[in-house]
């Protein structure tokens, strides 16, 4: 009987002492663990910051003031269109250029992340709230080219879709 009173205390003395081990170790982990998510998200957003920087996006307060987008002449047969995306349309929509027209297209949203892809081009660019982003491109053949919204924005993000009208004849 001194035999297995013997052995109980042993055993409640290892139980006790390997708890007290498992704890610590779990505790360790826990906190490797948080130091490591926290420190990848500081590198993340301290390091490459949220959104990337190019010459390509601006901030530019004045683009997301033009509520309905706006269209500029500025050549020839050149334009600048400053587009803005809202739930869940493009600002101006439809667009009519004419046919050999360069457009630049600076994008930029009201509200949420939008994607900005014309249809049948090489367009493709994502409009941030608050920053502009640019590109350019020469519409050569007559159509009519859809704008589509290629990144989820809400419920109605399938139905977000935008016009540009190109004519047949060159201005």
């Amino acid at each position: 009987m001194s035999e297995t009173g013997a052995s109980s205390a042993f055993e409640d003395a290892f139980h006790k002492s390997a708890e007290r081990h498992e704890r610590v170790w779990v505790f360790v982990a826990v906190a490797m663990l948080t130091l490591l998510l926290a420190g990848t998200m500081f590198i993340v957003v301290y390091a490459y910051g949220i959104v990337v920087r190019t010459d390509g996006f601006r901030r530019d307060p004045a683009a997301v003031e033009a509520p309905e987008g706006s269209v500029v002449k500025t050549g020839p047969n050149a334009y600048t269109v400053t587009v803005v995306a809202r739930l869940w349309r493009w600002s101006p929509s439809p667009l009519r250029i004419p046919k050999g027209a360069t457009v630049t297209f600076r994008v930029t949203s009201a509200d949420v992340l939008h994607g900005f892809a014309i249809q049948g081009t090489t367009v493709n660019v994502t409009a941030v709230p608050g920053i502009t982003g640019s590109v350019t491109y020469t519409f050569n053949r007559p159509g009519t080219f859809n704008i589509v919204c290629n990144e989820y924005c809400g419920l109605e993000h399938q139905g977000m879709l935008g016009r540009i009208v190109v004519a047949g004849d060159p201005a």
